[in-house]
């Protein structure tokens, strides 16, 4: 695999493997290859509680409804009906239609979490951390589900995922509800400073701008799954966090033109590639059959305080973005440091 890394300005540690559970079917249009299912299984990247005030994530954007720290989709509630300008009914993975967006690019449908998607499983948390530190499987099963709802409404689907008409620090403003109010006080600044990307609130300035816009979902299909939920101490190492680990996997149609420019384009500075160099090194973005498609993996942890569960009081994340054939890596960020090792 061709590597072109764009490092997060604060990536400075390690980094460790989910494991990939199965995926639903997803419409033949957007099914990654054989390549890319394996690739996503070995190279999911989890992410880690950042190990310093700057690792800390924060993000909002004026165009998005506000991801309320009070889950957007109730378990018993009916699935929300396809978008209505779709072509696509779906199945999108583990995430439904929410709302239809339209924009300067064109239009396409806003997803949420699949109430049945991710159920709650007790064989994933650390009952240990959680009595050390004062937590309950009541407060993990809550977490849960405030966690999961953010991760796809926000995290991997906000409206900066591929438009950034709106500023970093204008779109947290609108998001910041979904924060308890430390959080806010403590990401707000760190937004400013850094950046959405880097504060690891939401992932942007990774992929194409603009994504589809043919009136479905921007990705082809979203897996969401919950691999860790445990209790640490959050980066003051003195108040407890409750951490929900949700790892993804994200496949989006793309052109092989759309991914040479995207492969090549310098917006950080961190990497110079030119189109002979990709004509070497990836050739099959040159044969003509727009196959590849973009693969995103990676990583949420989502915390949460004492007494705090529909409120997120921290927020990490790491990322890898690939071509669909896994021949070349063009973006990744990664997190600063294993909450185990704090």
């Amino acid at each position: 695999m061709t590597r072109i890394f764009r490092r997060s300005t604060h990536a400075t540690g390690s980094t460790e493997t989910a494991t990939a559970r199965r995926s639903r079917p997803v419409p033949a249009r957007h099914r990654p290859t054989t390549a890319v299912a394996r690739t996503a299984l070995i190279s999911a990247v989890v992410l880690a509680l950042a190990g310093c005030a700057g690792a800390s994530p924060g993000t909002g954007s004026t165009a998005d409804p506000v991801a309320s720290a009070t889950p957007t989709t109730d378990p018993s509630s009916t699935p929300v009906a396809a978008c209505p300008e779709s072509d696509s009914q779906g199945p999108w993975g583990d995430v439904i239609a929410a709302a239809q967006v339209t924009d300067a690019a064109g239009s396409y449908c806003r997803t949420a979490i699949d109430p049945a998607a991710v159920p709650f499983d007790d064989a994933v948390v650390d009952l240990d951390s959680l009595t050390t530190y004062g937590f309950t499987i009541d407060d993990a099963r809550a977490a849960q589900q405030v966690a999961v709802a953010y991760v796809a409404e926000q995290g991997l689907d906000s409206t900066r995922l591929d438009d950034y008409s709106v500023t970093d620090s204008a779109w947290f403003d609108t998001a910041k509800d979904a924060f308890s109010p430390a959080a806010q006080a403590r990401f707000a600044p760190l937004v400013e400073s850094d950046g959405l990307r880097d504060t690891g609130v939401i992932v942007t300035q990774s992929l194409p701008t603009p994504l589809a816009r043919d009136g479905g979902p921007r990705a082809g299909s979203t897996d969401i799954q919950v691999d860790k939920i445990f209790a640490t101490l959050d980066v003051d190492q003195v108040t407890p966090l409750l951490v929900v680990r949700v790892p993804f996997r994200a496949a989006y149609p793309a052109t092989d033109a759309t991914i040479v420019d995207t492969a090549i384009r310098d917006e950080r500075g961190t990497a110079t590639l030119t189109e002979d160099t990709l004509r070497t090194t990836a050739p099959s973005l040159f044969d003509g059959s727009d196959e590849e498609g973009l693969l995103l993996t990676g990583s949420f942890n989502v915390g949460f305080g004492t007494g705090e569960m529909t409120a997120i009081a921290y927020i990490g994340a790491a990322w890898t973005l690939a071509t669909g054939d896994g021949a070349l890596q063009i973006d990744t960020v990664q997190p600063e440091v294993d909450p185990s090792q704090r």
